[in-house]
């Protein structure tokens, strides 16, 4: 490791975290995005490679997802290039993350990034969500379920809720726009088994980024017959 260049990247982490960050974390974080630059050479995971940005824009934006002490078992939803997956199991490394994209080259490639890092709390699964949302080794056996960059919010609840538990949280990151998805998802999240969709400011960050996460309880038990094929569920959200 280059100490200048390490110690340049956690200044900017330390001064830019809203949240207290452990030199283990800033450490762990720095070779996170190395892993992930080198690896991104081989497999497009990230258009984000100016360190800064990648500090505000993957890690912090990440981290600062409000998960409650009780959330131990995490899945990242449509994680892509482990974000905001990875990030959250080097913040939280007493919580363990499954991250579950449809692209297995991705979701191998990320593998190889977090065994790189020697993070222990990761685990890849490559499969369709509407799929693995109703198998029994994977239904409704989180405590909480994560999901950035995916879809509209109203196609999001369909499948991130037949994962959770009951009692389980449901976040969804959003932009500006996050109050308009939430309107059209009417009454679709109760349909779901969800609680009432209200929005957390994630982002406490310096710079003029808008970003905010749609926050969900899981109140009952998902039906049987959700999530429904994908484009069905595309095409005629709950509403």
């Amino acid at each position: 490791m280059n100490d200048q260049t390490y110690l340049k990247f956690a200044e900017i982490l330390k001064s830019e975290s809203p949240l207290p960050i452990t030199e283990d974390q800033s450490r762990l974080f720095y070779d996170f995005m190395n892993a992930m630059k080198e690896m991104n050479q081989r497999v497009n995971l990230t258009r984000i490679l100016d360190e800064k940005d990648f500090i505000e824009k993957h890690l912090l934006d990440a981290i600062t997802c409000p998960l409650k002490s009780s959330e131990n078992q995490i899945l990242d939803l449509g994680s892509g290039g482990g974000i905001p997956g990875v990030p959250l199991a080097i913040y939280y490394p007493d919580k363990h993350f499954t991250l579950l994209d449809s692209t297995a080259k991705k979701m191998k490639a990320v593998k190889e990034i977090t065994e790189t890092i020697g993070l222990k709390n990761v685990t890849c699964v490559a499969g369709r969500a509407e799929e693995l949302g109703k198998r029994p080794e994977y239904r409704e056996t989180f405590d909480a379920v994560c999901a950035r960059a995916v879809a509209a919010f109203n196609i999001l609840d369909e499948l991130c809720a037949p994962f959770l538990k009951t009692g389980g949280t449901f976040y969804a990151w959003k932009g500006q726009q996050a109050e308009e998805e939430i309107a059209a998802a009417k009454s679709g999240p109760k349909k779901l088994g969800l609680g009432e969709a209200h929005i957390t400011q994630n982002l406490m960050l310096k710079s003029a980024a808008f970003h905010v996460i749609i926050q969900c309880d899981k109140i009952a038990s998902t039906p049987s017959k959700y999530p429904r094929n994908y484009g069905r569920i595309v095409k005629k959200p709950l509403a």
